[in-house]
């Protein structure tokens, strides 16, 4: 069932307990033809209308999650070194799908302190070899100098400590305060894959299970409609304001504060997403990240997202009953009395290893 907004979307979110409208959509057509694209598996619209909101809007409300591309790799693996996406043939496509489920499988067979139910998807029948779209080669553009030199800075400031001298030796994830920008929290992970979309006329919100956020973002050309706001004012997920393309959404992003770092790009980050309904129950989801110090050129990725209400979104009680964080800092202690010194290569931190992707 699919939730909708009163015009005072605004209200709604920040409340998070207001009636939802009885409003009801422009009914969706019929499920459209479906073929498969370029032997990969993933599938495209033919002769697909998208549905309408009651103003006239492409209707993207839902329920969506992108679990089934758990284990997709965001750059090209080297096996495929010179192919691009659509020179992957279904079988191989296949195979490789096996080989990712029956490493997931071993990966956290191995994990102490994990629970297997935690995991979203062992089974996931990924749609695509890889996410990246653009450079065609399927890889991120290479580091510049400059997010080179701001790397080894990083790895220096860290160089001699454990990563439990300080709650801030922890990353973000571990510490329950985020996974990452909204460009790293669509990327599918272990578990906590559900996003949701709510719309009125004037602003649309996007619902992340992990993310602690709501992102309500005003609609260009409407009643809420601003220009983004100075970069003197920053913040950890940036300010965001959408407009509508044809039947795409985009959202355009700014003024990151640079203390969510999205592989080596910090305050200068610009980002870039579109929402594109291809099918009844298939969103096309793709973000352009830039930032001239981080990488030679722009790049953009793009994943899958399938609506399903029984994936609908959970409360992340992180905190609730995790004594993780203090059971890792009070070891450190311990250790600091017992003259055991931990390596900084000891649990390393993806969020602490963004700056060296």
């Amino acid at each position: 069932m699919h939730m909708r907004f009163l015009p005072a979307l605004g209200v709604a979110v920040a409340c998070a307990a207001a009636t939802v409208s009885a409003q009801t959509p422009a009914p969706r057509p019929a499920p459209a033809t479906q073929k498969a694209a370029g032997g990969t598996g993933a599938s495209t619209a033919r002769k697909y209308v998208v549905g309408r909101t009651p103003w006239g809007d492409p209707d993207l409300q839902g329920n969506w999650n992108n679990k089934q591309e758990v284990n997709t790799p965001l750059e090209r693996p080297d096996e495929w070194a010179g192919k691009r996406i659509s020179d992957i043939s279904e079988k191989e496509l296949a195979d490789a799908v096996v080989e990712r489920q029956r490493a997931q499988v071993l990966r956290y067979e191995n994990i102490i302190g994990v629970p297997i139910h935690w995991i979203d998807r062992l089974d996931s029948q990924n749609s695509r070899p890889w996410f990246v779209i653009d450079p065609p080669d399927g890889k991120i553009p290479p580091r510049t100098e400059e997010g080179k030199k701001r790397a080894d800075a990083v790895a220096a400031a860290r160089k001699g400590r454990g990563t439990a001298d300080s709650y801030t030796d922890r990353g973000l994830w571990d510490r329950c305060a985020s996974r990452g920008p909204g460009v790293t929290e669509m990327q599918p992970k272990v578990y906590g894959n559900s996003y949701q979309i709510l719309q009125s006329k004037d602003y649309v919100a996007i619902r992340y299970e992990m993310i602690h956020e709501t992102r309500l973002i005003p609609i260009e050309g409407r009643g809420a409609a601003r220009a983004h706001i100075s970069p003197i004012l920053t913040s950890v997920y940036g300010d965001a304001t959408a407009r509508w393309d044809g039947n795409t959404l985009v959202v355009d992003t700014v003024n990151y504060n640079g203390k969510l770092p999205f592989r080596g790009a910090v305050e200068n980050l610009h980002t870039i997403e579109r929402f594109t309904r291809v099918a009844p129950n298939k969103i096309d989801w793709r973000a352009t990240a830039e930032d001239s110090s981080a990488w030679a050129r722009p790049w953009t990725f793009a994943i899958p997202w399938t609506e399903d209400d029984t994936q609908a979104i959970f409360e992340y009680a992180c905190h609730e009953g995790n004594y993780g964080l203090r059971n890792i800092l009070s070891a450190g202690r311990s250790d600091d009395k017992k003259g055991i010194k931990s390596s900084d290569a000891v649990d390393a931190q993806d969020d602490l290893k963004d700056f060296e992707q």
